[in-house]
């Protein structure tokens, strides 16, 4: 097996480092993003990967170049939502299984998956593309929306707005999201849109897909921050029976909608008065920790079998939990990272399968906007969903984190600002 990966995922390398040989895995990642996020000192840990192409992906077909230079693959596989297009095009490229090349532009543009969704008849809240305070305002007419970039990631950008909310603050506010070092140093094309608010329980589903039939379906329960910007904070698998079977006829709409092939797809729903509406669905695997609980609650690795289906092989998974897992995810105030107290204390706890420091300190934190100000995590299993969230919510309470502010005042000295229980909620 010589596999390509697009995209670097630390997590995806570390379930790769138990089933596949020593260097078989070849990453290629954007030269920007690999020098900024600091890639190569973790990279080095991986005994699977044997090598790493710099090339363009990033709304960029360069990758293509990389192909003629890279040798035999038998899969390539997107690690990150930025990737999608450019896997499905080198899969194409290659002649191997994948997404399809107009399944993942569908997938990427939250646009084009609405409309294909209310092409084929799925619950589907209304929307329209935007492009200042003042569509917004005619879409909203009054009511609660929801305004987000159709092509970004981890929730940058997506503001809630409540009736009466200044439009022209959520439009600033959406439009000048930023990533840092995760995205390529280079101009950009971003489109925007505005929803109606859909309300109730928000749950997602993870699914392995072969040929456009489904393999596996999970089912991941989620919470989010309150306020404007519904960022997640945890999750835990596996989802209830009754769930599940409501959702598996909606993710079939999706496969079947999108024209998907072969590959993940981690789709987020919200069950409005019982009944799913797509939030949005990505053609690669879930962050936020989902497929280590997904291979904790279902003892299998998932993340090989993702690899194996795209290199044309048969898969044979459970389609039961045995047991449950849960992730919590410690927030932290507005401003600049000092340290992070209690991960020793975290790890000690009843439960706790793992603990993640997730910024280091210097780091600024921009007051949960998005996923990325989210500073460590703590991973717990269970008898049960219930269980293991306990574990990993009561764990997280030991984690403190200080952060530093600045008053603007000529000679001001910084101001400290601790987090104790930073949990999100």
């Amino acid at each position: 097996m010589r596999l390509l990966l697009i995209g670097y995922n630390d997590s995806a390398l570390t379930s790769l480092d138990t089933v596949l040989p020593k260097g078989s895995v070849t990453v290629l990642e954007e030269p920007d993003v690999w020098a900024g996020r600091g890639l190569a000192a973790k990279a080095s840990r991986h005994a699977c990967l044997g090598s790493v192409e710099f090339e363009t992906y990033q709304q960029d077909n360069g990758y293509l170049r990389a192909l003629k230079l890279i040798g035999a693959i038998d899969a390539v596989a997107p690690g990150l939502e930025y990737a999608v297009e450019a896997a499905a095009g080198g899969a194409e490229a290659l002649g191997l299984p994948g997404a399809g090349v107009a399944a993942a532009a569908t997938l990427r543009s939250k646009l084009r998956l609405r409309e294909a969704m209310a092409t084929a008849g799925m619950n589907c809240p209304r929307f329209t593309q935007v492009h200042g305070p003042k569509d917004i305002e005619a879409f909203a007419d009054g009511a609660a929306c929801v305004v987000k970039p159709a092509e970004r990631q981890a929730s940058l950008g997506v503001v809630l707005l409540e009736p009466g909310d200044d439009a022209e603050a959520a439009w600033a506010e959406c439009t000048v999201a930023a990533e840092g070092a995760r995205l390529a140093n280079r101009p950009m094309r971003w489109n925007y849109l505005v929803e109606e608010r859909m309300i109730g329980p928000e749950v997602s589903t993870e699914v392995l897909v072969a040929d456009g039939e489904i393999r596996f379906l999970n089912v991941t329960a989620k919470e989010t921050l309150p306020g404007r910007h519904p960022v997640e904070v945890g999750h835990s698998v596996p989802g209830d029976d009754h769930t599940r079977n409501r959702l598996a006829t909606a993710v079939e709409q999706l496969v079947a909608a999108v024209g998907f092939q072969t590959g993940i797809l981690h789709a987020e729903w919200i069950l409005q008065h019982g009944e799913p509406y797509l939030v949005e669905c990505a053609g690669r695997p879930p962050g936020d920790h989902i497929l280590d609980l997904i291979e904790i609650a279902y003892d299998t690795n998932i993340t090989a079998a993702w690899i194996s289906v795209l290199a044309g092989e048969q898969v044979e998974l459970p389609q039961a939990a045995t047991s449950a897992a849960a992730v919590r995810f410690v927030m932290g105030t507005s401003g600049e990272l000092a340290h992070v107290d209690g991960l020793g204390v975290a790890q000690r706890c009843i439960g706790v399968h793992a603990v993640e420091q997730l910024l280091t300190p210097g780091d600024v934190i921009d007051g949960s906007g998005s996923s990325w100000d989210r500073v460590a995590c703590v991973i717990a299993r269970g008898d049960d969903p219930g269980s293991a969230r306990h574990h990993a919510l009561r764990a997280a309470s030991r984690i403190h984190v200080t952060t530093m502010t600045r008053d603007d005042s000529p000679g001001a000295a910084p101001t400290a600002n601790t987090a104790a229980n930073g949990v999100g909620r």
